[in-house]
């Protein structure tokens, strides 16, 4: 069996080791446009219960990855969530029991002062949890998969064309075909399927964040009274610096702009100077050393679709909305478990393309991403 994966992100490189650790002749195509370039956030602390158990079985993904490549791909970190009383009375206190049996050790702090966080209102419950947070060595993995000797990578701007009902990708002039193609180009996908005529519910958007040098932290923050999050860059560089007391965070607040991919000049600085300012109402001491941008993709539903294009040809995982590392690779697995095994389990049902069969709008409100809590109000 040959399968061609369009995509060396996240995704595409998750869905290559999984194929490739099971005996498939797999090649990667990836144009190198966007790829990950610091660890990024595994959590099991989302809000639906089909969420929390595809970030469990996301976890357990990430960790067969670590054993068959001999190298720690996944590293935990504790975690504190702030959320408002109201939140925690009406939403997070039955979600509590749901992380719980994922393997989340779940307590309520009196304070975080201790953690190096200030106190912004007196109505604010702050959860801490320990085995629900890690981050996952993306950039390692992709190198890994680059010079891996069982997957065919192919680096170049991939063309997907229809011949019959054979589907072909080109890639500098050279024709790949496979039993399966699978289109993993994140905010890329609904372009590189829209020239095959194929429509899909997808919508491309700009996401951005800010890196920070301030007091030492030590663990993921998500701060639903001020609405913004942050993290420790690497878990390499925060040891350190850390021995002087200080930490190199990654902050934003999930704010998006509507745009095609590739499109945009830069980030939006009046945006930044908001982030800034509400993180350090939390963090205190913050000085600003970077900034960036990328591309991601949403559903209607705001939540990742995995399924077919063309029966038995072309498929699709995408509209991951910003929690791709959470749950894709569980929606990789499932897909590995459809093309060996020939039926979807039970885990990927909910977010089956098929969902959209009767249609969607033509525009939707990505502004609140599906996995967030405390955004009823």
């Amino acid at each position: 069996m040959n399968v061609v994966i369009v995509g060396g992100g996240l995704i595409g490189t998750v869905l290559a080791q999984l194929l490739s650790l099971r005996g498939v002749n797999t090649t990667l195509v990836d144009s190198g446009v966007q790829r990950p370039r610091y660890p990024l956030i595994h959590s099991k602390l989302l809000k639906f219960r089909e969420d929390v158990e595809l970030a469990g079985i996301s976890e357990g993904v990430y960790r067969e990855l670590s054993r068959e490549l001999g190298v720690d791909l996944i590293h935990d970190l504790p975690s504190i969530t702030i959320v408002p009383g109201w939140c925690y009375r009406e939403l997070v206190r039955d979600l509590v029991n749901k992380w719980r049996e994922v393997g989340v050790e779940v307590s309520i702090l009196n304070d975080v002062g201790d953690y190096g966080l200030r106190r912004v209102s007196n109505d604010e419950v702050y959860i801490m949890s320990i085995g629900g947070d890690h981050l996952v060595d993306i950039p390692g993995l992709i190198r890994l998969t680059m010079d891996s000797e069982r997957i065919r990578y192919v680096h170049g701007e991939a063309h997907v064309r229809l011949d019959g009902r054979n589907v072909e990708v080109v890639v500098n002039n050279h024709t790949y075909t496979g039993d399966y193609v699978v289109i993993t180009a994140g905010a890329w996908n609904s372009e590189v399927v829209g020239k095959l005529g194929i429509k899909v519910p997808l919508l491309p958007y700009k996401c951005q964040a800010a890196a920070f040098l301030g007091r030492s932290v030590n663990a993921i923050v998500y701060d639903y009274v001020l609405g913004v999050y942050a993290r420790p860059l690497t878990p390499r560089l925060n040891k350190l610096v850390g021995r002087f007391g200080l930490s190199i965070i990654v902050g934003g607040d999930g704010n998006v702009e509507i745009e095609r991919p590739g499109s945009s000049k830069g980030v939006n600085e009046e945006v930044m100077r908001d982030v800034t300012n509400r993180l350090r109402l939390r963090f205190g001491w913050l000085v600003r050393i970077g900034s960036g941008f990328g591309y991601c993709e949403g559903t209607p539903d705001m939540r990742p679709l995995v399924g077919s294009l063309i029966e038995d040809k072309l498929y699709i995982i995408g509209g991951f909305n910003g929690y791709g590392a959470e749950v894709g690779p569980a929606l990789a697995l499932a897909l590995v478990e459809y093309i060996l095994g020939g039926s979807w389990p039970n885990y990927a049902k909910p977010y089956l393309i098929n969902r959209f069969s009767g249609g969607w709008p033509s525009t939707w409100d990505v502004s609140r991403e599906a996995h967030e809590l405390c955004n009823e109000r």
